[in-house]
């Protein structure tokens, strides 16, 4: 059986009962899909609002919701004929597809018996060239697939009690809730007679209706089903990802440990956090800006063949996450003598945007921890240099790829180690840059936590810190009365204040209130609570007054360390 994949952008949406629902389509539930998972509460909830409609509003239409599909053309013994995929709707379907097994072996009407197996199964007709179909296929899941054989395609099979009971205790999530479920229908439907179990299906098969919404995209498809999606939880390009690499792989064992792997990095990650991951691969492989989403991106890597979809792609992936634990998550146990890498990482995650992080991971993925830290420090430094150097986006991620490329062609650490173009910036405007005000500068915090990094001994580690505030000695408006105008003029506090001398950070919210208190009084009741986390306020405390000298000093050796750890 093969599968003509189309890139029509029509999406079409349709109002249709069950009997034309189970009649004029058929279906797959794909290897991404979750278990089945319902169990006797909603399909009691499921037969009595079935059961209020029927009974109260005979004559209306019972909406039972609607269902996303992604349509494809398969060919089978040279028929071609039109089956969607079930994006949204699985559990609904599914239970609708054992509940025509039950039907058919509870009823006494050989003409509901007809209809209802003609809902389940197409036998093969080689007079008028009609293959042999179920109306739902389930794809992976080879267990499934028996149950399906066994219970719902074959005559009375849900009359043999005791072995959907057998079934309903392996240890399999799906078989365990669908004998469960076909045991609970079974149980409901024989409480009625033969009268009432033929009004229900009458009701069910023409006034039960759904809304499908179908797209031969699956990317459309998926959006869509974010449009619809009454639960809130948008699928987002990971989960398109997942299903078509997944797809890919043929064993059935394998399909489903990398279908808990990925759930399980979704979990680590988070949603957005997931796809942000997906994208620094997605940079490490292409070396290029992205012009499109996500998933487009990967298909292009696909089409180039530097990555091939299933189980090499899947892999990757782990391997890259369990990179990414090491490096950024700092799961390996760092020596207790030396925090100097994990420092750094801290302040790059607090102050930098995220493109550092795919260089990072490739140099890793490389050559491992060899000279790890001092490439670290060039990244640091090459990065950084080009945010405060105001170098544009495109300009900034374009270096992010050259040392990429550099990394992959590099056949040692110091080979790469020793490319100055690779890390070149202009040292001069970078030094002008950082010396002038920078208080309202977009890397005003950041150049504070490089300064409170190069602070650090190397054997300590950054206390927590969540919050940051960027907070001024000399305050930014100094009242005429105050202790600040007896000793800064006006000339002065127009020099100096914004300043990296005058600038420290605190790990609290700022409060005005004690922000215009004279320099004693900040360093008692504001500054105190900041002197374990951030080591620069240390060096404030130190100080008996604070005066233009002070600032000038401070200035002159803090440049210097700076620009000495820039490399």
């Amino acid at each position: 059986m093969t599968d003509t994949y189309t890139k029509s952008q029509e999406i079409e949406t349709k109002k249709v009962n069950i009997n034309t629902l189970f009649k004029d389509y058929w279906f797959r539930i794909p290897e991404f899909q979750r278990s089945y998972v319902w169990g006797e509460e909603q399909i009691d909830e499921l037969l009595d609002d079935l059961h209020y409609a029927r009974t109260n509003y005979p004559h209306k239409e019972y909406f039972l919701g609607s269902v996303v599909l992604q349509k494809h053309s398969v060919s089978s013994k040279s028929v071609t004929y039109e089956c969607c995929d079930v994006l949204d709707g699985q559990q609904r379907m599914t239970t609708l597809f054992l509940l025509m097994a039950v039907l058919r072996d509870l009823s006494e009407n050989p003409k509901l018996t007809a209809n209802v197996k003609e809902a389940i199964y197409q036998e093969e007709d080689p007079f008028s060239n009609q293959p042999e179909r179920i109306r739902i296929e389930f794809l992976i899941r080879d267990a499934v697939e028996n149950f399906v054989e066994e219970f719902i395609k074959t005559d009375g099979a849900t009359e043999n009690e005791d072995r959907l009971k057998e079934i309903r205790q392996s240890g399999n999530v799906s078989l365990s809730n669908m004998s469960n479920s076909m045991l609970y229908l079974r149980k409901q439907l024989q409480e009625m007679d033969t009268i009432d179990l033929n009004d229900f299906a009458v009701f069910l098969f023409n006034k039960v209706i759904v809304i499908y919404v179908a797209s031969e995209s699956l990317e459309d498809a998926f959006r869509l089903f974010t449009i619809l999606n009454d639960r809130g939880i948008p699928l987002s390009n990971s989960d398109i990802l997942k299903s078509l690499n997944i797809g890919e792989v043929e064993s059935e064992k394998k399909r489903q440990n990398f279908a808990i792997m990925w759930e399980k990095l979704e979990g680590e990650f988070g949603r957005d956090e997931f796809d942000r991951f997906l994208g620094h691969i997605r940079a490490i492989i292409l070396k290029e800006k992205a012009r499109e989403n996500l998933l487009k991106e990967f298909e292009k890597i696909y089409k180039s063949g530097k990555l091939k979809k299933g189980e090499e792609t899947l892999k990757t992936i782990k391997e890259y996450r369990d990179s990414y634990a090491k490096l950024i998550w700092f799961d390996d146990d760092i020596p207790q003598d030396d925090y100097q890498l994990h420092n750094l990482v801290t302040i790059m995650k607090k102050g930098l945007a995220t493109d550092w992080i795919p260089v990072y991971l490739a140099y890793y993925n490389k050559f491992g921890y060899k000279n790890l830290f001092e490439f670290l420090e060039r990244l640091e430094s090459k990065f950084s240099a080009d945010w405060i150097l105001q170098e544009t986006p495109t300009k900034r991620l374009g270096n992010t790829y050259n040392i990429i490329k550099a990394i992959e062609k590099a056949q040692l650490p110091s080979e790469l180690l020793e490319n100055d173009e690779a890390f070149a910036y202009n040292r001069e405007d970078l030094k002008q840059r950082i010396s002038g005000e920078i208080y309202g500068k977009n890397f005003a915090r950041y150049i504070l936590l490089k300064l409170e990094y190069i602070l650090l001994q190397p054997n300590q580690e950054f206390a927590d810190f969540n919050k940051i505030s960027v907070e001024h000695v000399l305050p930014q408006n100094p009242k005429k009365d105050s202790f600040w105008l007896q000793h800064f003029n006006e000339e002065d506090v127009e020099e100096w204040t914004h300043k990296i001398a005058n600038l420290v950070l605190l790990s609290r919210i700022k409060n005005s209130q004690l922000n215009n208190k004279d320099f004693e009084a900040k360093k008692e009741r504001y500054f105190q609570s900041s002197i374990n986390v951030f080591p620069n306020i240390n060096s404030v405390m130190q100080f008996q007054s604070w005066n233009v000298d002070v600032l000038r000093l401070r200035q002159e050796k803090i440049i210097i360390q700076l620009m000495n750890h820039f490399k």
